[in-house]
Parts: structure tokens; sequence; C-alpha cells
């Protein structure tokens, strides 16, 4: 309880510095998190958004970063230490097929009561909102409407593009792993917690949880950011799967 009376406090003093950020027209976009994890240390997570990228990295001269072609429909995983551009390609299951899962996934929302001396941003306040699955919450989002629409659509496809991924070794995981929330989130009803709006605070299993710091919809990103290092191995991830990629270092 302690913790998500801090969040929603966090929450409330993070809405009152982006509130005097007045989101204009947007082009490249910037989004600061700071996250959070069982027996990690709380580390910092750039966002940048385009028309045709995403890049996810840890911030400021980042070798090792996610690139999401948005037009390729690929992720591609940069790996500095071994020298590696990973790529996934989105999987499409034939037509007529649906992939279901192991056990019957029942989901539901609970709208939290309303945050108390919350600000408005773009004209909405900050909602809070249990995300359930199987009578079980999974994740607690607060999530402002209206907010960077734009970049809402971009995380959502990634994630949503991930899945498709999931589904391809889902059947190779023990019976006993099967976990409601985990198979939700990662495969079965991804992007989620984009249903509500931005989601500038999320928390759920594991310590996880993750804060909105800082946003710029007018940043100017550097092309160079979406260009891969020269000298690096290219395979995809059913490559390594199939035992077919030996790595030169």
């Amino acid at each position: 309880m302690k913790k998500i009376v801090y969040l929603m406090m966090m929450s409330v003093a993070v809405l009152s510095i982006l509130t005097s950020c007045a989101e204009k027209k947007a082009g490249d976009t910037l989004v600061l998190f700071m996250e959070q994890e069982n027996g990690v240390d709380p580390y910092q997570t750039r966002m940048i958004i385009t028309q045709k990228f995403v890049r996810i990295d840890d911030g400021e001269g980042a070798k090792s970063f996610v690139l999401y072609d948005r037009n390729k429909k690929i992720v591609y995983s940069i790996n500095p230490d071994d020298k590696t551009v990973m790529a996934i390609h989105e999987k499409k299951l034939k037509k007529g097929k649906v992939f279901e899962p192991p056990f019957k996934l029942t989901h539901s929302v609970k709208k939290m009561p309303e945050m108390k001396d919350a600000p408005n941003l773009n004209g909405e306040s900050a909602k809070h909102y249990q995300l359930i699955t199987n009578d079980k919450v999974c994740y607690d989002v607060i999530a402002v409407k209206g907010l960077m629409p734009h970049v809402v659509t971009a995380l959502t496809a990634f994630h949503k593009h991930l899945a498709t991924d999931s589904m391809v070794t889902f059947n190779n995981m023990p019976a006993d792993l099967h976990d409601a929330c985990d198979m939700t989130s990662t495969t079965f009803k991804p992007a989620r917690q984009f249903e509500f709006g931005f989601p500038i605070q999320e928390w759920g299993k594991r310590e996880y949880m993750r804060s909105l710091i800082d946003y710029d919809v007018n940043y100017k990103a550097n092309p160079e950011l979406f260009v891969f290092p020269q000298g690096y191995q290219h395979y995809t991830v059913q490559d390594l799967r199939e035992g077919k990629v030996k790595l030169k270092n």
C-alpha cells in the first residue's frame, strides 16, 4: 500500500512538471522513463519515436539499443559486446488459424478512485486503472488520455510485433511456468496498458515500476541514431533458434 501511495504522489509531481510543456504537432519525440525491478537498481530508459522508427536505449551515448523499423515491421537488437544485430520479423498466422492460450484468460479493468489534486495535462487528468486477468491484478497503470497519441500508436505496434514472435516459442514453455498475467502481456493481449492513454506510471509483478520523468514532442533526432554500426554481424532470431548462428567474436 505504501508503494501505491508513493507512486500516486510521484505521478502528481510529474504531472505538475509536465503541465507546462504544451504539446504541439508532433514530429520526433523523446520520452524518458525511470524503471526499477526486483534486485536491480533504478535505471533510465530513453525512447525516441519518429514516423519511421522507435529506438529504445539507456540514454545519451548508448551503444546497445533496440530499433523498431515501423515501415519494414522488423525489430532489431544491437549488441556491441559481440558486435551483432539480431532481427525479429513480424510473424503471421496462416489464414484461418487462431492461436489460443493453454487455458481461458478472462480480462477486466478496475478504475480506481480519482486522484485528489491531480492537475490536468492537455485538458485531461491522470486516471488510475488496475488491469486484471483471471481475477488477479496484473498491473496498475496511471494514464493520461490524449497525451502523445502518436507515441501510444508506435509503442502499441511495437509490443504487438513482439507478441507475434512470442507465439512462435510459446509452446516450448513448460506448463508449470504458464502465468496468466505474463501470458497476457507478452502474447495474448499485448500493449494493454496503452488502451487508456499514455501511461505515465505503471507497476506490477516482481517489484516492477516505471515512471515518466520527461518528454519532448519537438525533439530533433540525429539520423545516425537509426543506423546500424558498421562491421556488425547480422542474423535473425529464427537463425539463432535453429542453431545457424556462429558468432565471429
